[in-house]
């Protein structure tokens, strides 16, 4: 695993790698312990034939999965049951034997890979080798016809790309609040700032420079890279006045305490780093990680720091409905929003508007309940008085008003489909 890890970090980014690293130990402890090929525990060095079949069980045990074989290959269909980690594991085990090939320590053919898929698509150009694509859906690859298709041994046939929805509005200050009481330095509390208040992906907040925050004439907003623009700064982020206050006392206090060179911000070169270690190198994803980890745990929340990016995206989707004017505003707000998440596929909005939706109802499902309770107790009342109150027999206009008040066309359409 030591020698996997400095094999990967040399290709893709730390976090990727230590989010392969946490979804690969599980597995190896379970296939010292579980795995079974021919009457005897499978070694993970083993002939290909017996690590297939040990992931193979691993997936169906495990990770709930049902698996079928198809030519050359096996599908993976995903339960309900089946672990959201279904794709990072398998993307995560083939990049594992790849290393191992490649450092010669592992002496077959990698066992994840479907042979004959080379011979196909082996020699299509942009292939990316060693490194798992996002679907489309997710905003953040330009689509290929090969795309869809995959070298991996084991495929998964019905996954649908989902982001995952926060709708806890007071999340950010119960962060901010735990790691108060945690002490953090001033450095994570800028950067967790930057998480909720942008939506950038912490590893575009790490790397952010001096020279980032320069190049934008407005002081709340620096110039930022986005997943997949090769180090280009081609978006921008914008903070509060409150965070910018804390980043202007982060940056003449603890980072210049930090620095290798005791200089002052304005003869900071382009290229420095915003955020620094207490060893005065660039803040890494796993020291932040960390840190935020302690904090978490201390409020009682298991939270990746990805989330924040949801959370950002639903908070200003559920502002954009509640604010906007018309329905004209809503979708230029909308696209405004697109544009600052530089999404390439903009349907990927569209999950986050569902959930919106749901909430709706929850919302208006919450007025029908107690407008029922209400009339509930009126009636059980006036039974134990022996009468029943005239109001009780008449429609419950209250309740009408609230189901047609927004749009009477849309309750039509609904007694309609309640008829198919």
């Amino acid at each position: 695993m030591t020698e996997y890890y400095h094999d990967q970090i040399k290709r893709i980014n730390e976090s990727s790698v230590l989010a392969y690293l946490n979804t690969l130990k599980p597995f190896f402890y379970w296939i010292e312990k579980k795995s079974s090929y021919k009457g005897a525990i499978v070694q993970w060095n083993g002939e290909p034939k017996g690590v297939k079949e040990a992931v193979r069980q691993y997936l169906i045990q495990e990770m709930h999965c049902k698996v079928r074989g198809r030519e050359n290959h096996e599908g993976i269909y995903m339960t309900s049951k089946s672990s959201k980690t279904v794709q990072l594991f398998l993307a995560a085990i083939k990049g594992f034997y790849r290393s191992m090939l490649r450092m010669k320590m592992y002496p077959y053919e990698n066992p994840l890979v479907d042979l004959e898929w080379e011979d196909n698509y082996g020699e299509l150009p942009g292939a990316r080798q060693n490194r798992p694509r996002m679907p489309q859906a997710a905003g953040t690859e330009e689509p290929l016809s090969f795309r869809g298709r995959t070298d991996s041994y084991f495929k998964v046939i019905n996954e649908e790309w989902v982001p995952e929805i926060i709708g806890d509005w007071d999340l950010p200050y119960r962060i901010y609040h735990a790691g108060s009481l945690e002490n953090w330095r001033l450095r994570d509390e800028v950067i967790s700032r930057f998480m909720f208040e942008t939506g950038a992906r912490i590893s575009e907040i790490l790397e952010l420079t001096v020279g980032d925050y320069r190049k934008r004439s407005d002081i709340h907003e620096l110039a930022a890279i986005n997943k997949g623009s090769f180090k280009k700064r081609i978006k921008f982020i914008r903070i509060s006045p409150e965070t910018l206050k804390l980043l202007i006392r982060y940056v003449n206090t603890e980072r210049r305490q930090s620095a290798p060179n005791q200089v002052k911000f304005q003869d900071l070169p382009d290229s420095a780093p915003l955020f620094l270690s207490t060893r005065g190198t660039a803040y890494t994803y796993s020291a932040f990680y960390s840190n935020w980890t302690r904090v978490t745990i201390s409020a009682g929340i298991k939270l990746n720091p990805h989330k924040a990016r949801h959370w950002f995206v639903t908070s200003i989707l559920r502002g954009i409905y509640e604010n906007a004017s018309s329905g004209a505003d809503i979708e230029s707000k909308k696209k405004q929003l697109i544009e600052y998440m530089k999404w390439r596929d903009p349907e990927t909005l569209t999950v986050y508007e569902h959930y919106y939706d749901e909430q709706k109802f929850r919302d208006l499902h919450e007025q029908m309940q107690e407008n029922y309770l209400k009339r509930e107790k009126a009636y059980l009342k006036s039974v134990k008085n022996g009468s029943t109150p005239e109001q009780l027999n008449k429609e419950p206009t209250e309740l009408v008003e609230i189901l047609t008040s927004d749009d009477s066309e849309w309750l039509t359409d609904f007694y309609e489909g309640m008829n198919d």
